[in-house]
């Protein structure tokens, strides 16, 4: 038998076990035909691939693979550079290896070029510096201080008299807020049944502590769209925040007790701490980033080689001075080490999120090399592997939609 992919699946296709859902719904039997309505809503089942009898293979599905079979070499020697840091030899990065040859392939097939960061072998090794932590975020006070309109929403649901009413009021005086709010709510993302055409009915749909939660989310990213773009490739920066909220969400939504919410704005948000130091010391950063690149290293590792701190610790840090939740100061302090919070599930699934949304994306952010995936973690999450297809094609569908939501970087 041969395990094809659901791109791949052809009608006349003799399956060679029985087809089943990601949730073990009960599909087609072994020995069955495909047919050409089955390819069509397969996708929507959640099913990514299916075991083949290789008898029913037709000359042209090996036409096919011949054809694309220099393109499967080039995908993964791409990946397997930028992977260096893992183990590919245990699940989850098994599964997740294969999905992302699929398409890195087929992403190759169709023109795109991957973006592979040089680096300069002959930079001076740099002598390692101090930055203190607490300074870092009490510096640029006007830049980092929380959203104005964030404020004004957590004031207002202090407040006595707080109704869900007195909420949309505030938000809807942000009109860049209130409209890019909307998008997020009608977005696929959500589902709704019906156009979604007012705060205050979005506040009815979702709960006034999701709502302001996301409120959260999309007004940092417009107060942080101005930061210099001499180091730091912005516009790449938040193509990856925004999908690692997107798969926060997504695998959030297959465990119970989640906020899905919290996990989208805890992925989009879990690099913050990035920004400050970027800001506060862009020429530091940038050697930092330089010894990241000759080290062949994860800049998470290379901070803390050489800046006796990491983002994720200042990010955590600004979390705590910003009174954001606790879950969300999780997501943002343990994305990259979840041991150092004793493996709590919100760290874990935006570690997961992020290592998913670095292998998933078209750039590189900053070094080639994808972040080590903690098997743990993963393990912490209790999911199985079979979600992970559905996942990467759902958040493919979803970032094309949701990633015009947000204010595009501009570059000083």
């Amino acid at each position: 038998m041969a395990l094809i992919y659901v791109d791949d699946l052809q009608a006349g296709m003799v399956l060679a076990s029985d087809l089943q859902t990601p949730k073990g719904r009960f599909i087609l039997a072994a020995g069955a035909a495909l047919q050409p309505e089955h390819l069509k809503i397969l996708k929507s089942w959640g099913v990514y691939e299916a075991d083949i009898e290789e008898s029913s293979l037709s000359e042209e599905y090996h036409k096919q693979q011949e054809q694309s079979a220099a393109f499967v070499d080039l995908a993964e020697g791409y990946l397997l550079r930028r992977l260096v840091l893992n183990d590919l030899e245990q699940e989850p990065l098994i599964t997740i290896y294969r999905d992302a040859v699929r398409r890195c392939t087929s992403r190759l097939q169709s023109g795109w070029e991957p973006v592979v960061i040089s680096s300069n072998q002959a930079q001076p090794e740099m002598e390692p510096a101090y930055l203190n932590p607490v300074q870092v975020v009490n510096g640029e006070i006007e830049l980092f201080a929380l959203p104005d309109v964030y404020s004004r929403i957590v004031e207002t649901l202090n407040s006595p008299s707080a109704t869900s009413q007195r909420v949309a009021e505030v938000i809807s005086k942000d009109a860049s807020l209130t409209l890019r709010l909307l998008e997020l709510v009608n977005s696929p993302v959500y589902g709704f049944a019906g156009k979604i055409e007012s705060i205050p009915r979005a506040v009815t749909l979702l709960g006034t502590n999701e709502l302001k939660t996301l409120a959260l989310g999309v007004s940092t990213v417009q107060q942080f769209r101005t930061i210099p773009n001499d180091v730091l490739d912005m516009e790449s920066f938040w193509k990856h925040s925004i999908r690692c909220g997107l798969f926060a969400q997504v695998l959030a939504g297959h465990i119970e007790g989640v906020s899905e919410e919290k996990c989208f704005v805890g992925g989009l948000l879990h690099d913050i701490g990035r920004l400050l130091l970027l800001k506060q010391n862009p020429e530091l950063y940038g050697q930092v980033m330089q010894m990241g690149r000759k080290k062949q290293s994860s800049m998470y590792q290379v901070e803390k080689e050489y800046l006796r701190t990491d983002h994720a610790l200042v990010g955590k840090l600004l979390a705590g001075k910003w009174k954001l939740p606790i879950s969300l100061t999780r997501m943002i302090g343990g994305h990259h080490a979840p041991s150092a919070s004793q493996y709590q599930l919100e760290a874990c699934l935006v570690h997961v999120a992020d290592v998913l949304a670095h292998i998933c994306g078209d750039e590189a952010i900053m070094v080639n090399e994808i972040p080590q995936l903690q098997i743990k973690a993963w393990e912490e999450l209790n999911l199985a592997t079979d979600v992970l297809g559905s996942t990467i094609r759902q958040v493919d569908a979803e970032y094309l939609k949701i990633v015009g939501i947000f204010p595009q970087p501009t570059i000083p």
